[in-house]
């Protein structure tokens, strides 16, 4: 397919904006292969052709073939062995906002990190760790966890490094991703539906595990099985077992799709389920 310049790929902008739904469907492949053959150069397009704000119909067309490419990325992510949390979280950060790039987020957490570095320094014992870290992303940083995801936006980990505000599962993510670069034992569980953070100390024999949701409270073992006591579920260890890394972005999918179901979203919602196939499978 011939390789298309500036000044034809704004051409082509223009007519995805004027023309019939039958005509852009029939352009949307040259898109498409200008996307992938040079996204810096789309986006220059873009930025010079529409100087305030896109056009819904340009908009909808980028973010379809956005979210048509992002099927052959999570394959990839769902096929590997131990596929990294990140990389999961990124693609799913292109689907709120298809212009994300995978560095940003790496950056952002890096930065987060570095800055904390000096705060865990001296801390004595697990406990105190996560208390650090608590008052660090809740009170420094001001990170503040949803009760309830009203908007997909509120689910994309990308946003919530901006916005300082997102779903449990977010916040949850950013005390894994953090942890893992001081190297420190750590993942998610599912409590019944309660997302909690598991960090661990093998050798001193130390557990504990944090709720994003209560500002990260810190929970022992015991906090846990009475929590699943007072909801009458008959106790099981399997309970406080970790999600994968594929579990974790299976339930951002899911989360997502709870949310574009309660808005009718079939747009939005059949490249989701599609996701959503690929990881179960």
């Amino acid at each position: 397919m011939k390789i298309l310049g500036t000044e034809q790929l704004k051409a082509l902008l223009k007519l995805i904006e004027t023309e019939t739904d039958e005509y852009t469907d029939m352009l949307r492949p040259d898109l498409a292969a200008a996307i992938k053959a040079n996204p810096a150069r789309v986006q220059q397009a873009i930025d010079s052709t529409f100087s305030t704000s896109l056009p819904p119909k340009v908009r909808h067309t980028l973010e379809e073939i956005c979210w048509g490419n992002l099927s052959e990325q999570v394959s990839a992510f769902a096929g590997k062995i131990n596929p990294d949390l990140e990389e999961g979280l990124w693609i799913l950060a292109l689907f709120a906002s298809p212009a994300a790039k995978r560095g940003e987020i790496t950056q952002k957490l890096d930065h987060i990190a570095q800055d904390m570095r000096p705060i865990l320094l001296n801390a004595k014992n697990l406990h105190e760790i996560a208390d650090l870290m608590g008052k660090y992303f809740f009170s420094t940083l001001h990170f503040i966890t949803l009760p309830a995801n009203l908007d997909i936006k509120d689910i994309s980990f990308g946003r919530f490094l901006i916005k300082k505000r997102g779903s449990s599962l977010c916040t949850a993510c950013l005390y894994q991703t953090i942890a893992q670069r001081f190297g420190l034992e750590s993942g998610l569980v599912d409590l019944a539906g309660r997302i909690l953070v598991c960090m661990q100390d093998t050798p001193k024999k130390q557990i504990l595990f944090i709720d994003p949701l209560d500002n990260g409270k810190i929970l022992t073992e015991q906090d846990c099985k009475d929590y699943i006591l007072a909801r009458e579920i008959k106790w099981n260890d399997e309970l406080l077992s970790p999600l994968s890394s594929r579990t974790i972005i299976r339930r951002f999918i899911a989360n997502m799709i709870y949310v574009l179901n309660k808005l009718r979203d079939e747009r939005r919602l059949k490249y989701l389920r599609t996701y959503l196939e690929i990881i179960k499978n």
